[in-house]
């Protein structure tokens, strides 16, 4: 037997194990893997007695690693990401890149203005992931991820920024109909209906956030017209059922293209960018290049 199958444990704890790390639960791992939680379970405690020590804190609702396990954890992760990209360039040769980026993001700024990225650069093998949840650095085969926020972002290393402004935004036939507006009329609702939305980034405002980085002390009655999400909430306005913030550089095409205008209120510029991350510690391939230098040159409108 070769000296390496004879020192390390075997690929079923291995991955059970990985899994139980990354969820921190042998549940979720379980249900990950399509097993059973006793099997997750069963496969730790083997690799636990092979290894002399324990890998986890065992809670009620949650596991939590050793310092042994993050040890583990760290080299197995790494290790499958190695095994999986190189399995994935055999399977399939070819220059590839994933991108993750926020739901909002990718409906209004990179999926309308993709096909120049597709016409530029044929032979890359493109995967868009649009999700809210922050999965970027647990994912090792994300090769840009674009965050809204300020550094530093867990996993990644900035490789450009873009700049944004916050402004109120409806449809045109509203801000007709509204007329000059004040921060006091916004503030106090009345006729204004404003809209608001669950935050796509941990650091995005909504009206309350905004009117206090305004500096307004004057009160705020509170949005009327709530959306889970954020291209939900923008699509509102648009169709004129009220007022909501809008992140200049993110809206550009239907502030464009007359979907939606800016009130005439001073914008808020807020110290939160757009930010177009890399992994950190890892080689900067041509394909990641080429996307980073194609999507921090596009025309980004701060308002």
């Amino acid at each position: 037997m070769h000296p390496l199958r004879r020192s390390l444990p075997s690929l079923t704890a291995l991955t059970a194990f990985e899994a139980a790390a990354r969820y921190e639960s042998f549940t979720r791992a379980a249900a990950a893997l399509g097993v059973t939680q006793a099997a997750v379970s069963r496969r730790i405690k083997a690799l636990e007695d092979e290894i002399g020590q324990p890998l986890f804190d065992r809670g009620n609702r949650r596991v939590r690693l050793t310092d042994a396990g993050r040890d583990l954890s760290a080299a197995v992760g790494r290790a499958f990401d190695d095994l999986t990209r190189t399995v994935d360039a055999i399977r399939r040769p070819g220059a590839k890149l994933t991108v993750a980026v926020s739901v909002a993001f990718g409906h209004f700024r990179l999926l309308p203005a993709l096909s120049s990225f597709r016409a530029t650069e044929p032979d890359i093998d493109l995967r868009v992931i649009s999700e809210d949840a922050w999965n970027a650095p647990d994912d090792g085969q994300v090769d840009v991820a674009v965050r809204y926020g300020r550094p530093p972002f867990r996993g990644m290393r900035v490789a450009a920024s873009l700049g944004e402004a916050v402004v109120p935004v409806c449809a045109p036939a509203m801000a007709a109909d509204l007329g000059p507006v004040t921060m006091g009329g916004l503030a106090r609702g009345g006729d204004i209906p404003l809209i608001d939305s669950a935050s796509p980034e941990p650091s995005w405002l909504d009206w309350a956030g905004w009117f206090a980085r305004k500096g307004w002390a004057g009160g705020f009655d509170g949005a009327r017209l709530r959306f889970s999400s954020y291209s939900d909430a923008a699509y509102a306005a648009m169709d004129g059922q009220g007022v909501a913030l809008g992140w200049t550089g993110l809206l550009e095409r239907p502030l464009a293209d007359g979907r939606l205008v800016a009130l005439d209120v001073p914008p808020l510029r807020p110290a939160e960018r757009h930010h177009i991350l890399v992994p950190e510690g890892r080689p900067l391939a041509e394909p990641v290049d080429a996307f980073t230098d194609w999507l921090s040159g596009m025309s980004w409108p701060t308002g």
